[in-house]
């Protein structure tokens, strides 16, 4: 019984750890209602980019390839990028930055985590397309 309510608990600690309320609005991103940053849908919609909020430093950018049907996802101030089937957008996506460490609730960015990230995430798709051919 113990061990049952334990294991509740812990689950239930994990699952609010990470039960942010992320909405977008007006180009701002909120989550748990306080702006920390900023973000633009570019090429009709393909293209989110985030960054620090009020301003037009880059932190983040995630392209939808529609003909290949893939995302990149490029850290800017990084010079990396990474591809991946496509799993997250918009809302979804700053959620799994979260999870991930490389955002934080208040909206900091921790360029520490950008190597482990594309190291676990990394598809490789478009090297894996030009060496088929």
């Amino acid at each position: 019984m113990k061990t049952k309510l334990i294991l509740l608990l812990f689950l239930s600690i994990s699952t609010s750890i990470y039960a942010q309320k992320i909405k977008l609005k007006k180009e701002t991103i909120y989550i748990d209602g306080i702006p920390v940053l900023s973000y633009e849908k570019k090429s009709y919609g393909n293209e989110f980019v985030i960054y620090e909020l009020n301003t037009k430093n880059e932190l983040i950018t995630d392209v939808y390839n529609v003909p290949g049907d893939y995302q990149k996802i490029i850290f800017t101030n990084q010079q990396k990028s990474m591809e991946m089937r496509p799993a997250y957008w918009n809302k979804s996506l700053i959620k799994w930055f979260i999870e991930q460490g490389l955002l934080d609730i208040n909206g900091n960015f921790n360029a520490d985590k950008v190597d482990s990230f594309i190291e676990k995430f990394d598809e490789k798709i478009t090297e894996r397309t030009i060496l088929k051919n």
